[in-house]
């Protein structure tokens, strides 16, 4: 079977994004085995919590919901720039026909 540019790229993209999943799955498993280890020893006072400080989640939530506008905004403007180029080089790809048949004529 051929595979596309696409095909291929999209495959990359998939074993990078099953590759980071993997590591956070193994992350998020130190984590709670840290937290059961942790359990065995003596209780420590929780940590108070600040006042006018947002939560380490609503951080997290503001911080990707920026990262998504973001993204979009460069992505708009990535698309622009294609465009352009496209643009530009059907513009090229014109003049040099007319200037191959001008110099066969010629």
């Amino acid at each position: 079977m051929t595979k596309t540019y696409t095909d291929y790229i999209a495959k990359v993209q998939d074993d990078v994004l099953a590759q980071i999943k993997e590591a956070q799955d193994v992350s998020l498993k130190s984590f709670a085995s840290f937290r059961e280890l942790s359990a065995t020893y003596p209780t420590m006072p929780a940590m108070p919590k600040l006042e006018g400080f947002p939560t380490p989640a609503e951080v997290i939530e503001q911080s990707f919901d920026f990262a998504e506008k973001f993204l979009e905004l460069r992505k708009a403007y990535a698309l622009k720039v294609a465009a352009l180029a496209e643009t530009a080089q059907k513009h090229f790809a014109d003049a040099a026909r007319t200037t191959v048949k001008a110099s066969k004529n010629n």
